[in-house]
């Protein structure tokens, strides 16, 4: 007695949806990481070298920009394991218990999700 269930081959196997619908949405995802990502990367990278590679290196014989560069490594030490430890624990907290201020806690987490870059960038201005 033959047992086996054999899916369509119109039909995704993993998902059970249409293979055409997987395949639009994945090209709606590429076409937006391209223009979101690719694209201005690309616009940078190549208003950078605009004026040879040359010039692009010799920006990095200022002191200025070395500043900056120790600056952001500086930074990113900090920030990267700091962020890690409270996301980690703040993930772990949300998941596993339940606590007053439960609530507080989930809406922090999300607002950099709905407060915009510039609103929060007028505020450290404004304040």
């Amino acid at each position: 007695m033959n047992t086996q269930h054999t899916v369509p081959t119109h039909i995704a196997q993993s998902t059970g949806e249409p293979v055409w619908l997987r395949r639009t949405l994945i090209g709606i995802a590429l076409v937006f990481v391209g223009l979101f990502l690719v694209l201005p990367l690309a616009a940078v990278f190549t208003e950078a070298l605009r004026k040879g590679a040359e010039a692009f290196f010799d920006a990095f014989k200022e002191p200025d920009a070395w500043s900056a560069i120790k600056l952001t490594l500086l930074i990113t030490a900090i920030a990267v394991p700091l962020n890690l430890i409270f996301g980690v624990s703040a993930a772990w907290a949300i998941a596993k218990f339940e606590f007053r201020g439960k609530a507080l806690l989930t809406t922090l987490v999300d607002l950099p999700f709905s407060v915009s870059p510039v609103v929060a960038g007028l505020i450290y201005v404004l304040v």
